[in-house]
């Protein structure tokens, strides 16, 4: 059951994304996912999911959701989101849990300016917070690709 629910977010996400995104960073290494309006030029909602290869020892797999509020007037936007992960993240203060889990972060990004139709270059911070039995902070980045409106 999971498993398809899984499968009918992703197809109704991409069926309703303004943009695809793809990532190298926090939390899973690489990210792709896709991002969507919520209140058009404000706020946006974002699913991804991602694989860990970075860390040494079996791969990390996870997925995750955020919500961005734009700053008017700029390329800034700041949100936060939850997400899972079935082993180690890339965090650079701390690891989380070695067996994986549920996690918190923060959001704060930039679009450059790179002069592109439809294509946008981003970089992000993101300070997150694993749970679970030993509650730990981390902090991340990602420089990203976005490919749509």
């Amino acid at each position: 059951m999971r498993k398809w629910l899984i499968l009918l977010v992703l197809l109704l996400g991409s069926a309703l994304a303004q943009s695809v995104q793809v990532t190298a960073g926090s939390p899973f290494g690489v990210n792709a996912g896709v991002r969507f309006s919520l209140v058009p030029l404000l706020v946006d909602g974002r699913v991804y999911g991602g694989a860990n290869f970075f860390t040494g020892g079996p791969a990390s797999l996870g997925g995750g959701a955020d919500v961005l509020v734009s700053v008017p007037l700029t390329d800034l936007y700041a949100g936060a989101g939850l997400f899972y992960a079935s082993g180690t993240t890339v965090s650079l203060i701390s690891q989380g849990a070695g067996s994986g889990g549920l996690g918190a972060r923060g959001v704060i990004g930039t679009y450059l300016n790179v002069g592109l139709p439809l294509v946008g270059i981003f970089v992000e911070v993101h300070p997150m917070l694993f749970f679970g039995s030993s509650s730990a902070f981390g902090l991340g980045g990602a420089v990203g690709v976005n490919i749509g409106f």
